[in-house]
């Protein structure tokens, strides 16, 4: 005889309604769909995802066919986490930011970090200084971005692409605080990664602002070495402007090379505008005829290397400048021409351009 099988029966027999729970316990557990995220980019719409990590600054995922990817924590529209409860604040966050109600993202957020554990509180501080760049809480995205920095599973990768952008033009307590945080953060001496951000975001700020000791910072900053780990183009930008600062004041051969490493270690889409900004130093400081050859050479690197990005047309006209200044004017209208046939010529561009034009072609055309 069976024994198991008969006291199974036994068991369903006496407890009938025991044996009726455990099967519908049971057809639940099968009929149940499966929990599923959603992860959005521009790109992208990830339905039936499963989000399962986030490290220095990316996000990690299984889509639905099974492949594992990861994507930065900026270039994500949209996280929706199929979980329960506990992330509803941040669910409801996400949803708020990609509509453009920062402010209502930023509350769901702060909430959402003390509320959830594992990655998820690192990934929402991430978000929430997002948020508070877009509505130019300098403070709160100031402080914010410190913790990010500081974040075991975000760190100094994360806040390289977090820099600030909406930067208010107004010196108000919310501006003292956030250099007051940035000033304390130096003076403890951080990490060479960690010291390179806190000085960009500083300068950013300072710069944002007109502030005079935006000036006694240009230096530092254009003088940065940045580890590998930080190389974004955020960081690039605050440099470029540092750089762009310090050029101003006429050669400078440190500077010079501060340039030149720049345009060694940036990300690709910054390297136009650090050519540019080197073919513009060297035409403006070139003394002889062999000085102006090389300046033309940065200009037409981003023409080679960058076609169809809009900083192309602004190398044709830099590479235009300095064939006038070598007496080849019919050679500069050719390239002047083109740049105003550039199919991504911005408007600035397109005006100087056809100055530059109409001046060529009167000079050309006077006997």
């Amino acid at each position: 005889m069976n024994t198991a099988g008969s006291s199974s029966l036994y068991r369903t027999m006496i407890f009938p309604d025991r044996g009726r729970a455990l099967a519908c316990c049971l057809f639940a557990i099968l009929a149940s769909p499966v929990r599923s995220d959603q992860v959005v980019t521009a790109r992208s719409n990830h339905v039936g995802a499963k989000v399962f990590g986030f490290d220095q600054g990316r996000l990690q995922f299984r889509i639905a066919d099974g492949r594992m990817l990861t994507q930065w924590v900026d270039e994500i529209d949209l996280v929706a986490v199929d979980r329960g409860g506990v992330f509803d604040d941040f669910n409801l966050a996400e949803r708020f930011l990609q509509a453009g109600e920062f402010d209502k993202a930023a509350v769901r957020y702060e909430r959402s970090m003390r509320l959830t554990d594992e990655f998820w509180p690192e990934l929402a501080a991430a978000r929430l200084v997002m948020a508070y760049d877009r509505i130019g809480r300098l403070d709160k995205a100031t402080m914010n971005f410190i913790g990010v920095v500081r974040g075991r599973f975000t760190g100094p990768p994360t806040a390289a692409r977090l820099i600030l952008q909406a930067i208010p033009a107004k010196r108000d307590s919310k501006y003292a605080r956030a250099i007051e945080q940035l000033d304390a953060v130096l003076d403890q001496n951080p990490d060479d990664a960690a010291r390179v951000l806190f000085e960009v975001m500083r300068y950013e700020i300072l710069q944002g602002n007109g502030d005079e000791r935006a000036a006694r910072a240009a230096p530092t900053v254009a003088a940065l070495t940045i580890p590998e780990s930080v190389r974004s183009e955020r960081v690039y930008a605050g440099v470029l402007s540092a750089l762009q600062e310090t050029l101003q004041a006429g050669p400078n051969s440190a500077r010079l090379a501060d340039l030149d490493r720049a345009i060694r270690d940036c990300p690709d889409a910054s390297l136009p505008s650090f050519l540019l900004l080197k073919g513009e130093f060297l035409l403006r400081t070139a003394l002889v005829r062999e000085d102006i050859i090389r300046a033309s050479w940065p200009f037409l690197r981003v023409v080679v290397h960058a076609p169809d990005d809009p900083r192309a047309a602004d190398g044709l006209l830099g590479s235009a400048s300095a064939l006038e200044r070598l007496g080849r004017s019919d050679q500069a209208v050719a390239l002047v021409e083109e740049c105003l046939a550039h199919k991504r010529v911005d408007d600035r561009t397109r005006e100087r351009a056809r100055t530059m034009l109409a001046r060529l072609r009167s000079a050309n055309a006077t006997p």
